[in-house]
């Protein structure tokens, strides 16, 4: 999507071809989610320091299904501003399918096919669960 949108910046025509959910793995599971982790993280950190600078507070009450609702409404807040209505208002063509190369210079997609001089692959990524002794038998977040 940021491609997408440098390319319009550039006055050229983009498209975007998502074979899964729009959004990619830094609006569902990398990039969104861990900053709004790590901000409820720092919020508790804040609140156990307070004491250093003369302020008595007790300490945080970790709610991790609250903590959790936060990271969904954040995600689909950034989600909503990279469907393909609002995309498609900035110029970008999307196209939600499976996309296969038919020549060097066109990809094949939703019956259709998308020519250009240059084509930006980006594949996504997934967690690796490490070999840890007894990882298997506890639950455990990626």
């Amino acid at each position: 999507m940021t491609a997408g949108r440098f390319a319009r910046q550039l006055d050229l025509s983009g498209a975007i071809v998502e074979k899964g959910r729009l959004g990619g793995d830094c609006t569902w599971i990398g990039g969104i989610p861990r900053k709004t982790l790590l901000r409820a993280a720092k919020s508790a950190h804040t609140i156990r320091d307070a004491a250093r600078f003369g302020v008595i507070a007790p300490e945080p009450a970790i709610d991790f299904k609250s903590v959790m609702g936060r990271v969904n409404s954040v995600v689909q807040k950034i989600f909503e501003a990279e469907l393909s209505d609002a995309l498609g208002s900035e110029g970008i063509e999307v196209a939600q399918d499976e996309a296969r190369f038919v020549s060097p210079q066109a990809v094949a997609v939703d019956g259709r096919e998308i020519s250009a001089r240059r084509f930006l692959l980006c594949t996504g990524a997934g967690p690796v669960i490490p070999p840890i002794d007894g990882l298997s038998e506890v639950d455990y977040l990626t």
